[in-house]
């Protein structure tokens, strides 16, 4: 048991790393179990959202994970249009489990810094915190189709566009 709890504590950090920057999709390795514990980290990451913050969450919990899913089949396809479908595996968990980390650290700034801070000052770092997700996923999927970071970052931001807009046309239906 020790092993596989080092093993874990190892791909979390691997994790926290690629959302700092500091390393990239080629760090994790490309196995369905590191897919399996990338979807536990996107559950915790929505239950807590849901738990902590439920005044917060407009619209629906349900649309928020399909628009998720939506750029999860994005990323897919531009790793496939670029030829690297091979490395679906460890770009799609790197996205998931990075997006679920700040997602995490974003309710635990939102609850815990609103009882010692304006709702300004608390909103503006958990915005900061998730706006942070655009280079660390640009990131990710630049060094997967061997692309400039620049790329990365315009591949991203649109996919970002693209979930607002679709969870708003969603909400509203």
């Amino acid at each position: 048991m020790p092993y596989c709890d080092r093993t874990l504590q190892h791909l979390l950090r691997t994790f926290i790393e690629i959302t700092l920057l500091r390393q990239g999709p080629q760090d994790v390795p490309s196995r369905s179990v590191v897919l399996v514990v990338a979807i536990g980290l996107l559950l915790f990451a929505f239950l807590s959202t849901a738990v902590a913050m439920p005044e917060t969450v407009s619209g629906n919990i349900a649309i928020s994970f399909f628009v998720s899913v939506l750029s999860y089949v994005v990323y897919w396809l531009v790793l496939l249009a670029t030829g690297f479908g091979r490395r679906l595996v460890p770009t799609i968990a790197s996205i998931m489990a990075c997006g679920s980390i700040l997602t995490i650290l974003h309710v635990v700034v939102f609850v815990v810094m609103r009882q010692f801070t304006s709702d300004v000052v608390t909103d503006t770092v958990a915005w900061l915190i998730l706006i942070w997700a655009i280079p660390v996923k640009g990131n990710i999927i630049a060094r997967s189709i061997e692309q400039h970071w620049f790329a990365g970052i315009a591949i991203a931001m649109t996919i970002f566009v693209m979930q607002n807009i679709t969870y708003i046309i969603l909400v509203n239906l």
